[in-house]
């Protein structure tokens, strides 16, 4: 019993250090397992790789189109050779584009490429026109160019209104025409022969006129003007969409930036700073057909007028002409009544209202 006693107690204590030693592996492996889920994963280097550059023209600053590219305008950085476009011509040196002119606007750290850059001179408005198109001036005043609010680059559309008359279309001279005596040659008793015929005019106290047959007394009458022949109004769009170029006179050099004066000047004999010149011209860009149109109105001395369009608008636009008789019938104005009574005073003229009374 002694020997069974002590065999069951060497195999509860082998038991027990194997159990220990278990639990200290597991232990272990645990800890193991925690310090390599807190350790970050060493950082992959990539291989360091060497690029071959060139250096490229670009812009430092905002160039404006039609502007000379001078020298503080541009400067060069480098480019990788393999990212440049086969077929893309990129100036390598800053002397190469400097005295030329930007074709379009250029925003800062665009490079600079063939396309871009014109080496042809001219003024900065004629970069501004699109090919196939040209710019003319038109006479404008406040009322006709929406008070001066056109700006460059609006699109506007040109009005103009016609006095139509009635002309000789012979003499191609206003009608009424002027009568005159003619005396015709022949012998007189007691006179001597007149050789040669003799016509005289009445100016204007002799306008031709007409015969009609008076209803009163039946009898003809020689009907004469009583005043000069009043021209018909008629009022249409000659130009759909015309974009505004300039509104004034154009510079006739670059602007000079003048310098300040110092602080402590003495501003009392001063000159002030005179007034903007009211602008009496609009410069538009039309195609070259309403070019001569535009010329001939002028010439013409047509009154025209500029309606400014709604911004991105650039449909075709059609109108009707306007004349009296339309105003009558769209508007559903009706002709008034002759009648046996009126109002005092009488009024030939619609006067404006006084200044300072309501309307």
């Amino acid at each position: 019993m002694a020997a069974s006693g002590r065999k069951t107690g060497r195999i509860f204590i082998l038991l027990a250090i194997l159990l220990i030693v278990i639990t200290a592996g597991a232990y272990l492996w645990f800890r193991m397992q925690q310090q390599k889920a807190a350790t970050p994963p060493a950082e992959s280097v990539p291989p360091a790789v060497s690029y071959e550059t060139v250096a490229i023209v670009i812009s430092s600053q905002s160039i404006s189109r039609g502007s000379v590219i001078t020298s503080d305008k541009v400067t060069t950085i480098d480019y990788p050779k393999d990212k440049i476009v086969e077929g893309t011509t990129f100036f390598n040196n800053v002397e190469d584009v400097v005295g030329k002119r930007a074709k379009y606007d250029l925003d800062p750290q665009v490079p600079l490429t063939a396309s871009l850059i014109l080496d042809t001179a001219g003024s900065i408005p004629s970069f501004q026109i699109p090919p196939g198109m040209a710019a003319i001036p038109i006479p404008v005043t406040k009322l006709s160019t929406v008070s001066f609010a056109t700006q460059p680059g609006d699109h506007v559309m040109v009005v103009a209104c016609l006095n139509i008359v009635d002309i000789d279309q012979q003499f191609q001279t206003l009608l009424p025409n002027y009568t005159a005596a003619i005396t015709a040659p022949g012998f007189v008793e007691g006179m001597p022969q007149q050789l040669s015929l003799g016509i005289a005019a009445g100016g204007a106290a002799s306008q031709q006129g007409r015969v009609e047959l008076d209803a009163n007394l039946n009898e003809a009458v020689y009907v004469v003007p009583s005043e000069a022949q009043r021209p018909r109004i008629v009022c249409q769009t000659v130009v759909q969409d015309a974009i505004v170029l300039r509104l004034g006179d154009f510079p006739l050099a670059e602007e000079v930036v003048a310098t300040p004066a110092p602080e402590n000047a003495q501003q009392e004999n001063a000159e002030p700073t005179p007034a903007p010149a009211t602008p009496d011209n609009l410069t538009l860009v039309v195609s070259p057909q309403d070019v001569v149109l535009l010329n001939y109105l002028i010439e013409a001395n047509i009154k025209m007028t500029v309606a400014l369009r709604s911004a991105g608008d650039t449909q075709t636009i059609s109108t009707d002409a306007v004349t009296i008789q339309f105003v009558l019938d769209q508007k559903n104005i009706p002709l008034p009544v002759k009648l046996p009574y009126g109002i005092l005073p009488s009024a030939d003229v619609l006067a404006p209202a006084a200044e300072g009374t309501p309307q």
